[in-house]
């Protein structure tokens, strides 16, 4: 979720917001000095002229974009929460731009009020999941398919969920503490950064040494287990929720896996599509 918006002039330090919703306990007078400060530490470290991108105040994130391109001074500043997503971001900056261009001014920043309120529109954005449409019935043949393949060695869960790309975890589906090695919503965002929002990710590992103790001390036999990450947009691509699952599994099975979670993303995706309103940006 977003806390604030501005716009600045990396260079001078001159900046101007567009939206805040006053839950951040920081003078706006002092954002753009410590952005200046923070870039140019980030310069002067890398020896690097990118400068800062972003950078993370224990659960806020502050991240900047360049609609112009990194050799021209202005940048957008976000302030979100630390799991929200960089190319999201961008998608948001840029159309924030796009209607802004004309207006932006470090002396007189004074837009109609019809334009500050499309922009405040694609600031405040977000999407409610629709927890209400996954009936119990369907959460307990799923339970119990994921169940019968623990039964058999063939998979254990660790967190089966419905991730948001600004709000990360909404929907618990499945989850055990005690066989839990990483933490899977950090993950989530890392994963989905690295790659791209639109990409179907399944990512495999050997097991670490903790994640082998861990789950001997569960009474599960780690021969022939590995690490297992899927991640898949739900419903379709104005839809902000993913379906992620973190798990230990014997390759052997993959394609029995695979095929289970994509069973459950397609009965999700299925409940939920025609709810997924189109983005402003």
């Amino acid at each position: 979720m977003i806390h604030l918006v501005s716009f600045m002039d990396i260079g001078t330090g001159l900046g101007r917001t567009i939206y805040h919703d006053n839950s951040l306990q920081i003078s706006q007078e002092l954002i753009w000095p410590m952005i200046c400060a923070l870039n140019t530490f980030v310069k002067e470290c890398t020896s690097s002229e990118k400068g800062l991108v972003n950078a993370s105040l224990e659960e806020i994130k502050i991240y900047l974009y360049s609609p112009l391109g990194e050799t021209n001074p202005l940048r957008f500043v976000f302030f979100t929460d630390i799991h929200e997503n960089n190319e999201y971001l961008e998608m948001r900056g840029q159309k924030i731009f796009e209607i802004l261009s004309s207006y932006i001014s470090y002396e007189k920043f004074d837009p109609p009020s019809e334009v500050m309120e499309r922009v405040q529109k694609i600031a405040k954005y977000t999407q409610i999941f629709p927890a209400e449409k996954l009936e119990k019935v369907f959460l307990d043949r799923l339970k119990q398919k994921l169940g019968n393949l623990e039964e058999e060695a063939k998979m254990f869960v660790v967190d089966l969920f419905i991730g948001d790309i600004d709000q990360g975890k909404v929907y618990a589906i499945s989850s055990k503490d005690e066989l839990r090695e990483k933490n899977s919503v950090a993950l989530f965002s890392e994963l989905l950064t690295a790659f791209s929002i639109d990409s179907e990710i399944f990512v495999k590992s050997t097991l670490s040494e903790n994640e082998n103790k861990r789950l001997e001390k569960s009474k599960i036999n780690t021969f022939e287990l590995q690490e297992g990450w899927y991640l898949k947009q739900l419903a379709k691509r104005e839809s902000d929720f993913w379906l992620v699952g973190y798990f230990y599994y014997k390759a052997i099975y993959e394609e029995e896996i695979i095929a289970l979670l994509n069973w459950i993303h397609l009965e999700i995706s299925e409940k939920i599509i025609n709810l997924m309103e189109e983005r402003p940006f």
